[in-house]
């Protein structure tokens, strides 16, 4: 078999397997295109909205997978403020002017291996950007030192149960601060993120 058609095989396998981790049979509706390098582009539809083409990314894992969702709330106004995650070595703060009223926001680490988030309220978006840092010390870092980034996700169903990879329909640059062990990136709008690579 040719390596592309094994490639091509692979990409439709890591869609079916992605679709049948949802109970809603209308959560995850993927058709594979053309291969590519390191995109797999398929169309994506969560509650039958299309968000165009997704990458697939390796998720950064936790040392220590959490055992259930972790999720912490609070009410940032227009002074700006903070609120973090203790248990995921997650913080995001939330910087003045970001915000015209006071506005309650919760983070939740999603259970499992994976360095993933979701934000509420969903859907905002931030009239300045905030800034995510995750602590890389609670994290098994990649052998071969990869370029981390974060990855938007709208839905849980983009994100692999066997934390073998992430569809993300956005990439978010950050950097890696090798003095403080930290990985930081700038958040413009609400959902779920991933940190990869």
């Amino acid at each position: 078999m040719s390596r592309t058609k094994i490639k091509a095989a692979a990409q439709l396998a890591v869609a079916v397997l992605l679709a049948a981790c949802t109970t809603d049979p209308t959560a995850f509706v993927a058709a594979p295109s053309a291969p590519a390098a390191s995109v797999v582009e398929l169309p994506l539809t969560v509650g039958g909205t299309l968000l165009g083409p997704l990458t697939t990314l390796q998720p950064l894992q936790r040392k220590l997978p959490l055992a259930r969702d972790v999720r912490v709330e609070a009410t940032i106004g227009p002074d700006g403020g903070t609120i973090g995650v203790p248990a995921a070595g997650f913080s995001v703060t939330v910087p003045r002017g970001a915000v015209a009223v006071d506005t309650r926001f919760s983070v939740t680490a999603l259970r499992g291996a994976q360095v993933a988030y979701e934000f509420e309220p969903h859907g905002t978006v931030f009239l300045r950007p905030l800034g995510a840092v995750q602590e890389l010390r609670v994290t098994r870092q990649p052998l071969v030192r990869a370029a981390l980034k974060a990855g938007y996700f709208a839905d849980r169903a983009q994100l692999s149960a066997s934390s073998l990879g992430a569809l993300v329909s956005e990439l978010i640059a950050g950097r890696t601060d090798p003095r403080g062990n930290t990985f930081h990136w700038n958040i413009e709008h609400f959902s779920g993120y991933i940190v990869a690579w």
